[in-house]
């Protein structure tokens, strides 16, 4: 099996070698015919240098016009994102399904759930749709469009891309590398003659094969993403944007006011913090070291009024057993 692997990579080598060498001899034939001739005897010296320059002028111009289409032809996959309210999420929903297929666009998801308030209860959508990547920004305003007023019900936007271009590139490289490798695997299984062999290049074959596979089906997903856009739309209802009231009472009015009065309060404790560090401690500092060394000395004297005590007993005892 080894000495057919080798076999194999030496027959590869020898086939991408002879490749290179026609195309070096090729690329030598077509430098030395496009190769400036000699100018002719009568002709001018001034005239020669003003036809070489505009040549070089040319080439330049040639140049600059691939790098301009270079760096267009670029590959960018936008993704956007909408959340908007308007007064029928429902309808809504319904009317973005309608300009996805009218613009050659599908639906990739929906969803549609009612939240209950209360008594109430209000819609919310969300769907993902994906269009025409040159039709993304008039389909959002399109959305935008849904909402009573756009300027406020338009809650949340955003629009992002990802450039692919240099994996694209990548993988376009490596598929033209896993072909080359079919087709030489392709030509050495019509000149096997033993059984093993055939087995061994089928195997490596259905291995390039798969990995081809693996690459169209990923350039086919970068190609389809960068032709398509796809925007996420949440759609809520716009009642629930205004405040709760119930009888007149409002929820929100109370949670104020607590709120006031919770900061209030801490207010009150640092202004109390700062007024004892500042005016209270350098009075309390003083008197709290001749604290300390006052009961120290009431301990001290208290710890010697005992001692002479004990001493006393000790020597009433002392004289009474003697």
């Amino acid at each position: 099996m080894k000495k057919k692997r080798i076999l194999f990579l030496a027959v590869f080598l020898i086939l991408s070698t002879l490749f290179s060498a026609c195309a070096a001899m090729g690329a030598q034939d077509t430098t030395e015919s496009m190769a400036p001739q000699e100018p002719a005897y009568d002709r001018g010296y001034e005239e020669a240098a003003v036809e070489q320059e505009m040549a070089e002028e040319s080439k330049s111009a040639d140049s600059a016009r691939g790098n301009f289409n270079a760096a267009v032809d670029r590959m960018v996959i936008y993704n956007a994102y909408l959340e908007i309210a308007v007064e029928d999420p429902e309808v809504a929903m319904q009317s973005v399904i309608d300009m996805a297929e009218r613009n050659n666009g599908f639906v990739v998801s929906s969803n549609l759930n009612r939240t209950y308030t209360g008594s109430r209860s209000l819609p919310r959508a969300y769907l993902t749709i994906r269009v025409p990547a040159g039709q993304l920004n008039s389909i959002m305003d399109d959305i935008k469009a849904l909402t009573p007023e756009p300027k406020e019900d338009v809650i949340a936007e955003n629009v992002s891309g990802e450039d692919v271009t240099a994996e694209f590139t990548d993988l376009q490289s490596r598929l033209r590398n896993l072909e080359a490798a079919e087709e030489a695997l392709v030509e050495l299984m019509e000149e096997a003659r033993d059984p093993e062999d055939v087995l061994n290049i089928f195997d490596e074959l259905t291995y390039y094969r798969g990995e081809i596979e693996v690459v169209k089906g990923r350039m086919q997903y970068i190609e389809e993403s960068v032709a398509l856009s796809a925007i996420t739309v949440e759609i809520i209802a716009k009642e629930s944007l205004q405040p709760i009231e119930i009888g007149g009472w409002k929820p929100e009015g109370t949670v104020k006011r607590a709120l006031e009065r919770l900061i209030e309060a801490g207010q009150w404790l640092v202004d109390a913090a700062i007024w004892f560090g500042i005016f209270c401690l350098p009075f309390l500092i003083p008197l709290g070291v001749g604290a300390y060394f006052l009961v120290k000395a009431i301990r001290k004297h208290r710890a010697n009024k005992k001692a002479k005590k004990i001493e006393e007993i000790e020597s009433i005892d002392e004289i009474e057993q003697s």
